[in-house]
């Protein structure tokens, strides 16, 4: 598993859409989607843009996320168990949202009880040697005044030949209606990884790919890492009248790193050798209490609604981190097995770092039935990160901002199928922490003034046929690693670019879900202008096109078959460019993989549906590079069979 990413990975692989309604056995994304944007039900997982990347950025990383509108700071372990769905908040499709970011926003809702008790069972084989079983449970126990739905779910994953790591989860939610005017959900989830083994994170030395190598384990039997994450909360909410309605949430997260630990191929040359390291921590953790609540009041005047909001927000993150156990196990080739015995590890004193934030916001939007939409909002905030290093040399450094923020949007209604929207935004978002090749490791930068503009249109073809196309314009501080790898801030990153979906059903039986993103990312600075850094950002990709598409047999409705193309440019491989390359920056190769599927519905009293998949159909190789320039291959071909019952 990538496990540079793995809770933010197991995040995004259950955001669901709010409309993915239905039980296990009728789960299927492409039915479900309404736009190419983002969309994953259960496991399946399509679209262009997911909580862990739009437009380039993260909003999981950025911190922006939400609990069915209310802002949460979590730290993983959103799983399906207890989360039914999630919307990305972005362009138009963010149209009428209280309060805005520019990195997007990842709004999730909580399961729904429902009317009916229901179980559900999902089997899974492969790919590879993965098995894997979930249960799943909605019980209407107090009737139209609610009940419990929750489930469990264990896996024994293997991502490569050898690459493998157990995940259990388990949540649930209770979901009360005392009475017409109120409601309250409380919910608790947890997630437990254990014996997570990864690839091992390739750094090339030159102006060149890593050799091609067999996409197998060839790493050290006893680097294996053990992370868990925990989350609970309660969000409420009360009609004081029918005009005025109060929202509030609160909620308690927290990430845990019992045992972490990367293999780091360093210097690698063109024929595979390199330099193997081995980076250790031991009891990372992250902890964060946090929860809003909002006043919304609502009045109309003919065929216009006026809505208010005012609202206030806070969190306290204290994180610990720092004191890693380092080795230099020399010479080494990758792709190679070479075993060597572990090391008796020591660890440092670690650093901790604590982050408050208090946030008050005035919100408001007007709803013009046949004209369009207005959305205006204001925040203030009072921000303080207090760093205590393990050095003591180096002094408690304490960074505070009290910055305005705020956001406009507009949307114009032209006819019956076309709308135009423009929207600004300015945000205070968090960013990723430094990489594992990083000398301060793990170290979180400060919240960061960011700022976004986009516009576009969005036009029905047909009744069930609708265009999406905007342009876009995001813009924050960069960082990454300089010459001493010292993760800091190198410049301005901006990203300029075209996205475009088009979804729906144009034909009786056939789904279609496709889109595509053109962006432009150019860095600038001082860095930059003295040749510490290329100009553009890497790991980005300045092309991304996916579509999907799902066909129900007319002569025979049981059974429906599905394909997605994945294609996408080269991405941006090198922090410097090489005169070897003209002064360009190194880039990974173009790739396109196809997958196939089908789906077998069996009739009877107990609804089950069988899915198989075979996925990167014609075994493309390829590499993913982080944007700390780490290589890892790509899958190869996998097939995988998936059984769902609803009982």
């Amino acid at each position: 598993m990538h496990r540079s990413a793995i809770l933010t990975a197991i995040a995004v692989n259950m955001i669901v859409t709010d409309a993915a309604k239905a039980q296990r056995a009728d789960e299927n994304a492409v039915e479900e989607a309404d736009d190419a944007f983002g969309t994953s039900v259960g496991d399946e997982k399509i679209g262009l843009y997911s909580a862990g990347e739009v437009r380039g950025f993260s909003p999981t990383s950025a911190g922006n996320i939400r609990i069915e509108g209310l802002s949460i700071t979590q730290h993983g372990g959103l799983t399906s168990r207890f989360v039914s769905g999630s919307a990305i908040r972005v362009g138009l499709t963010a149209q009428g949202y209280p309060f805005l970011a520019p990195t997007g926003i990842a709004d999730y809702t909580l399961r729904d009880v429902g009317s009916r008790t229901v179980a559900s069972a999902v089997g899974q084989i492969g790919p590879l040697a993965t098995r894997g079983v979930s249960l799943d449970v909605k019980l209407p126990l107090f009737g139209a005044s609610g009940g419990l739905a929750g489930g469990v779910s264990y896996k024994d994953e293997e991502n490569f030949p050898g690459i493998d790591g157990t995940i259990l989860q388990a949540g649930a939610v209770l979901d009360l209606k005392p009475s017409a005017t109120s409601s309250l959900k409380a919910f608790y989830g947890r997630l437990q990884i254990s014996d997570d083994r990864d690839v091992g994170a390739i750094f090339v030395d030159g102006p060149y790919l890593p050799p091609q190598i067999e996409r197998r384990d060839f790493g050290l039997d006893w680097v294996k890492s053990d992370i868990s994450a925990q989350v609970m909360g309660a969000i409420g909410g009360l009609d004081l009248n029918p005009r005025w309605r109060l929202r509030g949430g609160l909620f308690f997260a927290e990430g845990y790193l019992d045992r972490d630990m990367s293999e780091l191929y360093r210097e690698v040359q063109p024929d595979g050798s390199a330099r193997r390291l081995v980076v250790t921590s031991d009891d990372t953790s992250a902890r964060s209490p946090s929860g809003e609540l909002r006043s919304s009041h609502t009045f109309t005047e003919g065929s216009r609604r006026h809505l208010i909001h005012l609202g206030a927000r806070g969190r306290q993150t204290a994180r610990r981190f720092g004191g890693a156990d380092v080795r230099d196990l020399g010479a080494f080739v990758i792709g190679e097995r070479q075993p060597l015995p572990a090391p008796r590890f020591q660890f440092g004193a670690q650093t901790r770092d604590e982050v408050r934030q208090v946030t008050g916001s005035l919100g408001y939007a007007l709803r013009w039935l046949g004209i369009g939409e207005l959305s205006l909002g204001v925040q203030k905030t009072d921000y303080r990160k207090t760093t205590v290093f393990t050095d003591p040399s180096r002094e408690t450094l304490t960074t505070t901002a009290a910055p305005w923020l705020y956001n406009a949007a507009l949307a114009a209604q032209l006819s019956d199928r076309l709308v135009i929207y423009g929207g600004v935004t300015r945000g205070l978002e968090d960013s990723s922490a430094a990489p594992v090749n990083a000398v301060n490791r793990n170290e979180p930068p400060p919240a960061l003034l960011t700022r976004q503009r986009d516009a576009g249109i969005r036009y029905a073809l047909t009744p069930d046929l609708t265009l999406v196309a905007g342009l876009f314009d995001v813009q924050k501080p960069y960082f990454n690693l300089d010459a001493d790898r010292v993760y800091r801030e190198l410049g301005i990153v901006r990203h300029r670019g075209i996205e475009v979906s088009l979804a729906g059903s144009p034909l009786e039986g056939l789904n279609f879900v496709g889109g595509a993103v053109l962006l432009d990312a150019e860095v600038t600075g001082e860095a930059a202008d003295l040749g510490i850094i290329g100009p553009k950002p890497v790991g980005i990709s300045p092309r991304v096109v996916r579509v999907n598409i799902d066909y129900r047999l007319p002569f025979l409705e049981q059974l429906s078959l599905d394909t997605g193309i994945n294609s996408s440019a080269g991405q941006i491989a090198s922090l410097l460019p090489y005169e070897d390359l003209g002064d360009r920056q190194l880039r990974t190769d173009q790739r396109t993989t196809v997958d196939i599927g089908a789906r077998y519905r069996f009739a009877g009293a107990v609804p089950m549906t069988l899915r198989g998949q075979v996925t990167n159909l014609f075994n493309d190789y390829s590499w993913d590079v982080s944007s700390s320039s780490a290589f890892r291959f790509t899958a190869a071909r996998r097939i995988q069979l998936v059984l769902s019952a609803d009982f």
